[in-house]
């Protein structure tokens, strides 16, 4: 189904994807905003690089990387092109390589909830992925968002194909990409985009797949208000990410949550 190849092979490099959060020193520094693709960013980004390290930034979130048809990277479509309006492949390699002589890991924006088509497809939709890598059918997008595959496994982000991870197909190649992107480009930490949009055991296989020394995901949701006001107590939306959390990690952890007014704590032995 249009897989490339990533050439990594997992058994042969290992990673202790815990590791990195266990050392409890991490320092995420969001490295762009919504008008950066604007303003020349990976060469004016590799700039900054020094002093991101002298600031004791350990990670920079970086705009997604890929070939989109909106300029902030987030309506991507031919993943492995990485000639973007952030910058070319080479200025990304170079901005890449800088962070890593600087110890500053970079993260990669990870967006594979959807995935904008290239040829019309069932329906008369744009849901068909011809001429490009990971060249999918209409089976990996989803059936609520005009494909001809399953059900989604999450929330749906509207007006665009969303990817059905459900499909072994689909989820070997992401896996390769990503491989592609954490061994043969440089990328050290993920954040995945509209996290919710996905089951979260999903989110899990690509991290083991791909080991990341540190992963986020966006869960985006409405809070808790008083009227206008913005109130202290979350707790509708921490006992999500409490339920989510172990679902990715698995085995033993401890998560706290804080917000002014509630903590909460998961132990588990």
């Amino acid at each position: 189904m249009g897989n490339q190849t990533a050439g990594h092979d997992g058994n042969n490099q290992e990673a202790d994807i815990g590791a990195v959060i266990r050392n409890g020193k991490e320092v995420l520094f969001q490295a762009f905003n919504w008008e950066s693709h604007k303003h020349d960013w990976w060469r004016n980004l590799e700039k900054k690089v020094p002093d991101m390290a002298k600031s004791g930034f350990t990670s920079a979130w970086l705009p997604p990387p890929s070939n989109s048809f909106a300029s902030e990277g987030y309506l991507p479509q031919n993943l492995y092109s990485l000639n973007s309006a952030y910058g070319s492949e080479h200025l990304l390699k170079a901005l890449l390589h800088k962070m890593k002589q600087h110890r500053v890991r970079a993260m990669a924006d990870i967006v594979i909830n959807h995935r904008v088509g290239t040829t019309r497809g069932h329906g008369g939709m744009y849901n068909r992925y011809d001429g490009i890598p990971l060249s999918w059918d209409e089976r990996a997008v989803t059936s609520c968002t005009g494909g001809l595959g399953n059900q989604s496994t999450g929330d749906n982000f509207h007006g665009v194909p969303n990817i059905d991870h459900s499909q072994h197909f689909v989820r070997k190649d992401i896996t390769a990409w990503l491989q592609w992107l954490r061994y043969t480009i440089g990328f050290e930490d993920f954040r995945f985009d509209f996290a919710r949009g996905y089951s979260a055991k999903y989110v899990k296989e690509y991290i083991e797949g791909a080991k990341p020394k540190f992963a986020v995901g966006e869960y985006w949701d409405s809070c808790n208000y008083n009227g206008s006001y913005l109130e202290y107590n979350q707790g509708i939306l921490l006992a999500f990410l409490c339920l989510l959390c172990p679902r990715l990690i698995g085995g033993s952890y401890l998560i706290r949550f804080w917000t002014l007014m509630t903590q909460i704590t998961i132990d588990k032995g």
